[in-house]
Parts: C-alpha cells; structure tokens; sequence
C-alpha cells in the first residue's frame, strides 16, 4: 500500500528538486551558449564589413536593374542624415547593353552563376564603387560649380583600353602621351554622351589587364539603347547628380541586379529601393 506523503516528507523532497533543477540549467546554458556565442560572432561580423570595408559615405547612388541581362533600369541618390539614407531623387537609367557583370569595386563578390564583367563584353560592372574625377565639354571655369574635381574633355583627353598598356584604364591627354597605347575611347564626341559625365572607379587602384575599363556616367542616347559598359541617362539627371555629388561626402555607387541588391543591403546597411 503506497505511503502517504505528509508535509514533512514535501520538505525533504525541496532539496532534490532543485539539485534538479541547477542540473536541468546548467544543461539548457552549455546547451544554449554556443549559439549565442555564433550569432553575436556573426553580428560582429557584419559589423566589422560594414565598418572596415565601407567608407565613411554620406552620398549614395543605388543602380538596379531586373535581372543580369536587362540593359534598363533606376538610379535612387541617397543622403545620409542621422546615420539614416534619406532619398533625394531617383530616374530611369541603361547600362551596358549585354546588362551587369561583376566588376572590381572596393571589395571583391564571388557570386554564384553571375556574369563577371571582362574588357569589351558590353557590360556595365556590379558591385560597390568609388566616384572618380567630373567631366566635360565645358571649361573648367565653367564648370566651378562641380564639387568634384573636373577635366575639360577637349580634342585631347582619352581614356586607354588598351590591356597592354601602361596607361589601361586611365584619363590622358594623347598629345602628351603619344605611343604607349595601341586603343583608347576619345573623351570629346561629336554626340553629347561625354558632355556631363563621371569617371566610376571600376578596376582602379591595383588595376587588373583585362577586366574592364573607362567606365563611366554619362548621357544616353536613348531609354532603350544601352551602352558599350557605363551608366547612363538624360542630361538633365546627369546634371542633377553633377549638382548633388560632392567628393568631401565620399560618395558611392552600388550597381546590382534588384535580387542581389536585396540579399546584401542588409549586411552593408544600404536602403532599400523599389
């Protein structure tokens, strides 16, 4: 016959259940611990790519396009106020006419089953870009109002394609630079394209032959001719942007198809566009 437990036998049985019990927690903690530990090592570091590997911008020039292939697409121009991207204007936009690759930006993307943009593909490069030099056809004293530094593109001014070259993806004046280049893009055009534009530092700094050059934002010919690499659209948004940018807010470019925009805004705290 089973015994009645009383009060007194109540209290004896405290003592156990909570031996149980520290049992029971220290199981849950070594068990919960490890977790914790991974996502505040992955919070860090996300932190440390957003810190370590972005400049300090507060401009920001966000392209997308549908898909890889597409040659239209939108820019949004961001301001950042209080540590928040506020949005300043955006426009319809064309980029290379064979669409996106992934070029050579301030950080490298290893992206599965993506184009990667190489010399004369007719693709505009993917990726996270600093703001090179304005230019145009006007003088400079013309063109004081650009916070950028500036070059007049005159009868003289190229750009070299050549991979060989000394020279690859750099702005020169031919008449001073005569034979160290076998190809170059002339920078003063019978057509308006180079009228207003900027040079994007696509494959800049340590510059690899081959993967691409003279890549800039300039004037379309029209909204549904895309363009040899650059990005393009009317003059009056290329002049907007001219008005906006300023080289002392260390301006970016993030150039992506809207999917992959989307799957890496976050890690680099970049807004969100539709």
């Amino acid at each position: 016959m089973p015994r009645y437990v009383g009060a007194t036998d109540k209290f004896k049985c405290i003592p156990i259940i909570l031996v149980n019990l520290v049992r029971y927690m220290k199981k849950l903690i070594s068990t919960l611990l490890p977790l914790v530990c991974i996502c505040l090592a992955a919070k860090a570091q996300a932190q440390r790519i957003t810190t370590a590997h972005l400049p300090n911008s507060r401009q920001l020039m966000v392209v997308v396009t549908d898909g890889w292939n597409n040659l239209q697409g939108k820019i949004f121009v961001f301001n950042r106020v209080n540590h928040h991207w506020v949005l300043k204007f955006s426009n319809a936009i064309v980029v290379g006419s064979a669409g996106l690759g992934v070029g050579d930006g301030i950080m490298p993307f290893n992206l599965a089953g993506a184009p990667v943009k190489h010399e004369g593909d007719k693709r505009s490069p993917a990726g996270i870009f600093t703001i090179g030099t304005a230019f145009g056809y006007a003088d400079k004293k013309d063109a004081a109002w650009i916070k950028n530094r500036y070059v007049r593109a005159s009868d003289t001014l190229i750009c070299v394609d050549d991979s060989k070259s000394a020279y690859y993806n750099t702005l020169v004046r031919k008449d001073t630079v005569k034979s160290a280049y076998n190809s170059f893009e002339e920078m003063h055009l019978k057509k308006d394209y180079y009228k207003w534009g900027l040079f994007i530092n696509h494959n800049s700094g340590k510059i690899v032959p081959g993967d691409g050059s003279c890549i800039f934002m300039h004037i379309w010919g029209s909204a549904s001719k895309g363009t040899d690499g650059c990005t393009a659209m009317t003059e009056s948004n290329v002049l907007r942007v001219l008005h906006w940018i300023n080289a002392k807010d260390h301006p970016l470019l993030v150039q992506f198809p809207i999917a992959e925009y989307n799957k890496l805004r976050r890690t680099y705290g970049l807004p969100a566009v539709k």
